[in-house]
């Protein structure tokens, strides 16, 4: 009985039009999910990001799902997974570029997933990591080993938004570190690719790992 009368005073509403959708329905009215703004960019080495981050990492294959612009669709998710306190919007997101990838090979080399970590600072203002859920579907669904304790952040800083892409790496060198070196090809999940400033020291410090390789998926990416 409540919970029509909840349905019925708080329904569900899609995140991009505001219009009312059935329980059953993902984040997404039927229209608005017609208009994701899919990059088509299947995990692998001839790719926009994958160039983007081979320029001063070395990366095995790379991949994202959408397009990130501003007062886009993409950036309204992302706000919500992030700030909304609504992190199963990656796992929902996480399915669909799965089922993209379905006959792709190269998803079948990847042994760990892990999550770019955020600082304990930050973990205790937001309560979660919102990129964890979405790495643990992952993990399940290409039946893979989760690992968030590989690498820790060691360094918190403030926004980089107003950042350029120089400064941001000068910022975030050094900014992770290993907890162990266990070789292995990993797959690592950020939510958005800007300047690749986060993924590129996760990654370089991943590599310091004898025989280890690391590819590299995102949720989203500026063009």
């Amino acid at each position: 009985m409540w919970q029509g009368v909840i349905s019925v005073l708080f329904p569900k509403r899609c995140i991009g039009c505001e219009d009312i959708i059935p329980k059953s329905q993902n984040f997404l009215c039927d229209v608005c999910s017609a208009r994701l703004p899919f990059t088509e960019i299947p995990l692998g080495k001839e790719n926009l990001l994958y160039e983007k981050i081979n320029r001063i990492s070395e990366t095995e294959y790379a991949s994202s799902l959408l397009f990130f612009k501003k007062d886009n669709l993409t950036q309204k998710l992302i706000h919500y997974l992030k700030y909304k306190n609504l992190p199963e919007l990656g796992e929902w997101l996480a399915e669909i570029w799965v089922e993209k990838n379905r006959n792709n090979p190269a998803l079948n080399e990847i042994e760990t997933i892990i999550p770019v970590p955020i600082h304990p600072k930050r973990l205790k203002n937001r309560n979660y990591n919102q990129i964890s859920l979405c790495v643990k579907k992952l993990a399940r669904l290409l039946d893979c080993k989760y690992d968030e304790t590989i690498l820790i952040r060691t360094h918190h800083l403030e926004s980089q938004t107003e950042s350029g892409k120089y400064d941001r790496l000068k910022r975030m060198k050094g900014a992770f570190q290993l907890t162990n070196e266990k070789p292995g090809h990993y797959l690592l999940v950020d939510d958005v690719h800007t300047t690749g400033a986060t993924l590129i020291s996760c990654t370089e410090e991943l590599l310091k790992i004898k025989d280890a390789k690391v590819s590299v998926f995102t949720l989203a990416m500026t063009d």
